[in-house]
C-alpha cells in the first residue's frame, strides 16, 4: 500500500474500546468476498428503509474496531434520527479481519477494501433497492473510498478525518463518481487542513473545517455526528 511517510510504530497492546449496543442493531456476520474471511457484525435493518450506510473504523493495528468512538457516535446518531424521525435507516459496523472475531488478519489495507465491499454486498441484502453511502474514518476512510470507487454504485461517501500524509489518496486517484464530502478538525495532526483542502480539490469533494477537533474529534463527537446525517442520509433530514 503505497503512503507518503510511516506510520510510527503500533503499541504492542493497543487500547480497544469495549463493545457498545446500539438501539435496532443485531449482531451477526458477514460472509468475506469471494470466499474471504467472514466477518463480525452489527447491523440495523428496518423494513422499507430508505438509505443503507457502512461505517469503516479506524486503523484495526492501533486498536480501531467497529466500537471505536467516531463510527459509534453515528451509529448512534442514526438510531436516534431513525426514532426521532420515523424514517428507517439501515446501517452495518463490522469489524475488518483480524479484529474482534472476525477471521483472518491484517493485510495492509488491501483485504480490509475486499472487507468493506463484502459490507456493502450485505448492506444491499439487508435493504434492498436503498441507495448506499460510506462512511469512513481515518484509515476506514482510505478503504471505504477504494471500495466505493470499485464498487460503482455507492452515491455518497463521507471522508472522516482522511490521514493523508499516512495513505496515499491522491496517488490512488480512484474513479469514484458519486457525492464526496470530507470533515476535518483545524486541530488534526494526523489529517492537516491544508492536505485535505488538496484532497477534496483532486476528489471534487465538499470540505467541512471543524474549529478545535482534532483528529478523534473529541471536541463533541455528537455535534460531527449531527453533521454527518444530512451528508450520508439526507432522506431523514429534520427540517
Amino acid at each position: 500500500m503505497p503512503r507518503a511517510e510511516r506510520l510510527p510504530p503500533p503499541p504492542a497492546v493497543p487500547p480497544v474500546s469495549p463493545p457498545v449496543d446500539v438501539d435496532g442493531e443485531v449482531e451477526g456476520r458477514i460472509p468475506g468476498l469471494n470466499g474471504g474471511p467472514s466477518l463480525e457484525a452489527r447491523v440495523c435493518a428496518p423494513a422499507g428503509a430508505v438509505r443503507a450506510i457502512v461505517l469503516c473504523h479506524p486503523h484495526p493495528l492501533y486498536g480501531g474496531s467497529m466500537h471505536s468512538p467516531v463510527p459509534l457516535a453515528i451509529a448512534k446518531a442514526l438510531s436516534d434520527r431513525t426514532r426521532d424521525a420515523g424514517v428507517p435507516l439501515a446501517w452495518v459496523r463490522f469489524d475488518y479481519r483480524g479484529v474482534g472475531t472476525s477471521e483472518g488478519s491484517f493485510d495492509d489495507a488491501r483485504g480490509e477494501v475486499d472487507d468493506v465491499l463484502a459490507a456493502i454486498e450485505h448492506a444491499r441484502r439487508a435493504a434492498p433497492g436503498a441507495p448506499l453511502a460510506v462512511c469512513g474514518h481515518s484509515f476506514g476512510s482510505f478503504v471505504g473510498l477504494q471500495a466505493a470507487a470499485r464498487d460503482g454504485r455507492v452515491d455518497r461517501l463521507l471522508l472522516l478525518a482522511p490521514s493523508t500524509r499516512f495513505f496515499a489518496f491522491q496517488q490512488a486517484r480512484p474513479r469514484y463518481g458519486g457525492k464526496t464530502s470530507i470533515f476535518v478538525g483545524d486541530q488534526d495532526d494526523l489529517a492537516d487542513v491544508d492536505e485535505a483542502r488538496a484532497l477534496a480539490a483532486t476528489l471534487h469533494a465538499d470540505l467541512r473545517v471543524f474549529e478545535g477537533f482534532d483528529h478523534h474529534f473529541m471536541k463533541s463527537r455528537r455535534a460531527m455526528a449531527e453533521a454527518a446525517l444530512p451528508v450520508i442520509a439526507p432522506e431523514a433530514s429534520i427540517p
